[in-house]
């Protein structure tokens, strides 16, 4: 993916970050973490001091054991309150920068969910180079279609009186597909994995909130 993809993340991220800072400062006890994390280090420098006694090794192990279940309960409402945000967020993201739109002579496969007969129209630039192939065991309609040039356009799924619609891809630009957690799209179109710069997008998406977040509260 080109760079200026990029560039879109950021602000996703930056904003992402700042909401997770806002919730952490609100909903937990930074001194009551940082006494955590103190003990959390001294119990894992123990491990090398006291190599030669494995009773007090074992000591060690169960009480950084312990801090580590303490430094969850204390951070536990603020990432339960991050967590359903990220979820809502990761399909939308995953869709712009984690899938490229098709190139030129490039094929595709075109799923839709439901039952009976359907058919699928393509516009200008793409070709449906194979009839519908019916799945009875999930009810599923799957076709190839390849793209001829570097044209998008709308794809219509005809079944029963029915008309499903979906925006296809091709050239450059991002895609945009709203959708929901846990669940599978009505009309799917398979498009090629990609990375933002070389790298996936999740790690700039980690890096630039985390360091948004730490900037934060520093």
């Amino acid at each position: 993916m080109t760079s200026g993809a990029i560039w879109t993340l950021i602000p996703v991220s930056a904003i992402y970050g700042l909401a997770a800072a806002l919730a952490f400062r609100r909903f937990t006890d930074a001194a009551s973490i940082r006494r955590t994390l103190n003990r959390m280090m001294a119990h894992a420098m123990e491990f090398r001091l006291f190599l030669d006694s494995p009773a007090l090794v074992l000591r060690a192990q169960r009480d950084l054991f312990r801090e580590n279940l303490h430094l969850l309960r204390l951070i536990l409402l603020p990432c339960a309150i991050l967590a359903p945000i990220f979820m809502v967020l990761f399909p939308q993201l995953d869709a712009m920068y984690g899938h490229a739109p098709l190139k030129a002579g490039e094929c595709s496969i075109v799923t839709v969910q439901l039952g009976g007969a359907a058919v699928l129209e393509a516009p200008a630039g793409i070709e449906v180079e194979t009839p519908g192939v019916h799945s009875i065991h999930d009810g599923r309609v799957s076709w190839r279609v390849k793209a001829l040039g570097r044209s998008s356009g709308e794809l219509k799924i005809l079944n029963s009186g029915r008309v499903l619609t979906k925006q296809i891809v091709v050239g450059g630009g991002l895609i945009y597909a709203l959708k929901l957690p846990f669940s599978s799209p009505r009309i799917e179109i398979r498009y090629p994995r990609t990375t933002v710069l070389g790298v996936n997008w999740m790690v700039w998406f980690f890096v630039i909130s985390s360091g948004v977040a730490i900037g934060y509260r520093r």
